[in-house]
């Protein structure tokens, strides 16, 4: 033991540590503060944040169709307060659009200039959510409508799966903003961690052959079984760099207070439908773990290619296409 802990304390080294953070600083300005920084990113995604908590507090994780006649009461009572506050504005009476059904089917493309000058007025000067937070109920009301439609590129398979899922009274009526926001966050975090590990545990045994120190290991006996225990100590190395990264990355991840929307069920958000149906939470826990065990296969990967390339510069090269095709495939998923 007291050799694996030795071998690790090779690995991760104050060196190794100040590397892991200049790359994760970089990484983290270039893909990640984004997610954090402007989250929800602007309007109407904000508005889609609010409502989807608004929903979660009133109808729970799921919406059935007594609850979305209550949605459908809230909607006219919000649309009248609009009217209310249209027939306040001289140039709404003035232009014919002082009610919120003519506001909304108004041809803007052909407004006036008062009338598109109010139009900008009232969504980005006067300080009111109240058209911002309509539209986003329309488009909600119009998924929850339209939930037994179904994309005719679906495979017999797809839709047998989502007609289960529809007797079980599960469908895509909640704002989709937390996940989406949560899978960009968390494919860009996973490079991050790839790209630290894969840095890391590179030089772990190439280090040694570069110094002939692997000769000498062979001499005696237990040098020769040197080997398993470096894979041993790279396995932990790994462990702890990852858990050690996930957990500042999680820490900043709870900045964007998503929690309210843990219990609700990845089908249940917009537009995400799947096989399975976990939770958001239990998503997030999935995901980690799917993290855990790529981060692993990288740095063993990243360890064996040390055994047999010549120099360091072989090394990154050997490695620079897996990298390159796990950050394709996960920024495009």
């Amino acid at each position: 033991m007291q050799i694996v802990w030795n071998e690790i304390k090779k690995i991760l080294t104050w060196k190794s540590l100040l590397l892991l953070l200049i790359i994760n600083c970089i990484l983290y300005f270039f893909l990640i503060d984004f997610y954090i920084k402007h989250f929800p990113n602007g309007r109407p995604a904000l508005d889609s944040y609010r409502l989807g908590i608004e929903m979660i507090e009133k109808y729970g994780p799921t919406m059935d169709d007594e609850e979305f006649k209550d949605f459908m009461k809230t909607y006219e009572v919000r649309v009248k307060e609009a009217d209310r506050y249209l027939q306040t504005e001289k140039v709404a009476v003035a232009e014919g659009i002082d009610t919120y059904e003519k506001f909304n089917s108004y041809e803007w493309f052909k407004a006036s200039k008062e009338a598109g000058e109010l139009r900008d007025r009232l969504f980005f000067e006067d300080g009111t959510d109240l058209f911002w937070e309509l539209q986003e109920r329309s488009r909600l009301i119009g998924f929850y409508e339209g939930k037994e439609m179904y994309s005719s590129n679906a495979t017999p398979a797809q839709l047998k799966r989502y007609e289960e899922l529809a007797k079980e009274g599960v469908f895509g009526t909640y704002p989709e903003v937390a996940i989406s926001n949560f899978r960009d966050y968390i494919t860009n975090v996973a490079v991050a961690i790839l790209f630290s590990v894969v840095a890391v545990m590179s030089l772990a045994i190439l280090r040694d052959r570069t110094r002939h120190i692997v000769s000498l290991q062979y001499t005696a006996r237990k040098g020769r079984n040197l080997l398993k225990t470096k894979l041993l100590a790279g396995f932990v190395s790994t462990l702890l760099v990852i858990t050690g990264l996930l957990v500042i990355y999680m820490g900043l991840y709870s900045l964007n207070d998503t929690s309210m929307y843990f219990n609700v069920r990845v089908n249940t958000f917009i537009g995400n439908e799947s096989w399975y149906n976990p939770t958001f939470f239990q998503y997030i826990l999935f995901t980690i773990g799917g993290i855990y065990l790529v981060g692993i296969v990288f740095g063993l990967a990243a360890m064996g290619f040390s055994t047999i390339v010549p120099n360091t510069l072989t090394l990154l090269g050997a490695q620079i296409p897996f990298v390159r095709a796990f950050s394709f495939s996960a920024c495009t998923d």
